[in-house]
């Protein structure tokens, strides 16, 4: 009989610790390995239980996937550096979930791995959110190879929390013409919190829906590649408070937008249609930049910022390009400095001003949480 009870002590504590251990623990620290390095090296890694990344400086390897039912949390002040030669992205797939939340005065910094001076859009993936909301498109894939599928049908889904954030280089191709956005939302739901975040130096768009329903407040876009904010598959959130900030020398192939706004990619009627609401946005365009501004080739030479990922230059376009079939909202808006000012007809147009060029300047709630010279940055 004691030998049979001292077998059940032990036994029932080892049943304790092991699930004690189990990773379920949002204490739980398994996904950083030597050297401060999220993810352990390989060119995929998978965080599967609740994970709190601590305050300090880490290095991000491989495409790093928050699965489903999976919670990664990221303390503020926390600067995250995403590995080149790996491609490094972070995926919160449908039914993960991810707490970045930062304060005004310790924000989140996800940025190039690179020295200062040395730093170039595209030096990391970026970061891409995908949920269970409707599109208009079924269930669709993340571009370029990630595994990730995203969409459903429920639009109040929720990813999670992403708060005093800045997104910095992001942008690499995981192939050919398919760069990553600075940051992606996939059929995110309203259920996510998103305010305050910067993306800055994109080698693509600095925010790109597709489908979804979350609404966003407080964005910025800052010198980034092609369009500074686009919508497609449906997407019909709020979005309060942008601003677009370009560089006058850098445009993309496929022509830079402030807003690029399409139903799909053959502009069908597709249900449900792609109608955002912008609300209070600031654009200055390459002429706000520059008066000097020439729509040329040979003005627009990439600023000794272009990337060696054969990313092609190109021409800037309209303030506001709406495709066919989207139903739009613009309110409270001036948008100034871009070639053509809108084409395409929003839903619903008020308040709204046109400016050839504009000096610009920013807004109060920029301050002390953004960055717009990220090149010299010590991290």
């Amino acid at each position: 009989m004691k030998t049979f009870t001292t077998a059940l002590v032990l036994f029932v504590s080892l049943f304790i610790a092991t699930a004690c251990s189990s990773g379920n623990d949002d204490t739980d620290n398994n996904i950083v390995f030597g050297n401060n390095t999220i993810g352990n090296g390989e060119d995929k890694f998978f965080i599967t239980n609740n994970q709190t990344l601590k305050k300090g400086v880490y290095l991000m390897k491989g495409w790093c996937y928050i699965t489903d039912g999976a919670t990664l949390t990221i303390e503020p002040g926390t600067v995250i550096k995403g590995d080149h030669e790996t491609m490094a992205a972070l995926i919160v797939e449908p039914g993960g979930k991810l707490f970045a939340e930062g304060t005004a005065t310790q924000p989140i910094v996800f940025t190039s791995e690179k020295k200062v001076g040395e730093r170039k859009p595209g030096d990391w993936g970026g970061l891409i959110i995908c949920g269970k909301a409707t599109n208009n498109s079924g269930i669709m894939q993340v571009e370029g190879g990630p595994r990730t599928l995203y969409g459903g049908s429920n639009d109040a889904d929720n990813s999670g929390v992403i708060s005093y954030v800045r997104v910095e280089f992001a942008g690499y191709p995981f192939k050919k013409n398919q760069e990553i956005n600075g940051v992606t939302f996939g059929s995110v739901g309203s259920g996510t919190q998103v305010d305050h975040l910067q993306v800055s130096y994109s080698n693509d768009d600095a925010f790109e829906w597709f489908g979804g329903t979350v609404n966003c407040d407080y964005l910025v876009a800052y010198h980034c590649w092609d369009d500074d904010f686009d919508a497609d598959n449906g997407y019909r959130g709020t979005c309060n408070y942008l601003l677009g900030y370009r560089n006058s020398r850098i445009a993309d192939n496929s022509t830079s937008h402030g807003f690029e706004c399409d139903n799909n990619s053959s502009g069908s009627n597709a249900q449900p249609i792609t109608a955002p609401t912008f609300n209070n946005v600031t654009l200055y365009g390459p002429y706000s930049v520059d008066p000097s501004f020439e729509n040329t080739t040979q003005y627009i030479n990439g600023d000794n910022l272009r990337p060696d990922n054969e990313s092609l230059l190109g021409l800037y376009g309209a303030g506001i390009s709406l495709g066919s079939n989207t139903a739009v909202n613009f309110l409270n808006s001036t948008i100034s400095g871009y070639p053509t000012t809108i084409t395409g007809t929003p839903t619903r147009q008020e308040n709204v001003v046109f400016l050839n060029s504009a000096t610009p300047s920013l807004p109060a709630w920029t301050n002390t949480w953004c960055n717009f010279d990220p090149q010299n940055m010590v991290y």
